[in-house]
């Protein structure tokens, strides 16, 4: 069973236009409507007497994407569905992408496709600056931890899930409401070293109009940041189960040695410039220096150690 996820809040001009596009490729099509204050909430009960494959959840107070997600994704557990493909009630995305994505989750048997709207044609109308700058700080952190550099545009909120793959996600509190893409990509790079998951990306279209961007930016930056150190110091301990990633493990754990070393040089070099601490400042600038050289080096062989490995998840569906 096909199961088409729509996220709404505050949709009322497109959330209906949204499901009708849609709404024949799916048997079923739930609809977590995040308390909104529009009338979107009367649109959906509409809807949801006219068409039988239609559900509805309106969350009771308003709980961010990222909850709305989980609550839509553990509802299409509930319902059996097979295939789940997740979209937002704003028709930013194009309906025949999702129908695409459908056909070729279907035809590759993909457990978790994720989308990438950073190409030639991939976006229609113009985009708020911040996010360009935002998805290009993502892109650099998602690939620094997760030694994957086929993951691109990890805050593209289209994607798909196969039954399976559903069963792993439980989005934490800290991404409620801001950056749950990229954890749903980062948990999708760990879970390819301990599961044969079959993981690709697609091009998609995104079209903008005026809006504004409504995210936070300092709140998100801090999020990646926060989650991307976490999310490096716990794939060390899944990558050391397997044989096949323990040298890669080996070289993070020595590479974050250096890096916390590196950090004790810098620091201790300026409380004696600078703060007339006792000790040879010389001597510790160069030790920062060297630490930094080998906390860089560590990192760059670990990622070369998988990169074999790996080459063959994130790529692109046709």
């Amino acid at each position: 069973m096909n199961t088409l996820l729509v996220l709404a809040y505050n949709e009322e001009l497109l959330i209906e236009k949204t499901i009708l596009l849609n709404e024949q490729n799916f048997d079923t099509i739930i609809v977590v409507n995040d308390k909104s204050t529009d009338r979107t909430k009367q649109i959906l009960d509409k809807l949801d007497k006219i068409y039988k494959k239609i559900y509805v959840i309106h969350n009771h107070k308003n709980q961010g994407p990222g909850k709305s997600m989980q609550i839509g994704i553990q509802k299409a557990i509930e319902l059996g569905s097979e295939t789940i493909i997740k979209i937002d009630g704003d028709n930013q995305f194009d309906s025949k992408d999702v129908t695409e994505i459908l056909n070729l989750a279907n035809k590759n048997q993909s457990d978790f496709v994720k989308c990438d709207r950073f190409w030639s044609g991939g976006i229609i109308g113009k985009i708020p600056k911040i996010r360009y700058l935002g998805n290009a700080f993502a892109s650099f952190l998602i690939k620094a931890t997760s030694g994957n550099r086929n993951i691109s545009d990890p805050l593209n909120g289209l994607f798909m899930f196969s039954k399976e793959f559903a069963k792993e996600i439980n989005i934490p509190k800290f991404f409620n409401r801001y950056g749950y893409p990229f954890f749903v990509n980062l948990l999708a790079a760990q879970l390819s070293i301990s599961k044969n998951y079959k993981l690709h990306q697609f091009k998609n279209i995104i079209s903008y109009g005026s809006e504004k961007s409504k995210l936070n930016p300092l709140n998100v930056l801090f999020k990646l940041i926060f989650y991307s150190i976490y999310f490096s110091v716990s794939n060390i301990k899944v990558k050391l189960r397997y044989s096949n990633y323990q040298i890669s493990a080996l070289l993070d754990l020595f590479g974050y040695l250096m890096f916390l070393l590196s950090s004790f040089s810098l620091t201790m070099f300026l409380n004696t410039r600078f703060f007339k601490y006792d000790g040879n400042q010389n001597t510790w600038f160069i030790l920062f220096i060297l630490f930094f050289v080998l906390f860089v080096t560590l990192i760059i062989q670990s990622q070369k150690n998988i990169k074999n490995i790996e080459k063959s998840k994130f790529i692109y569906l046709n």
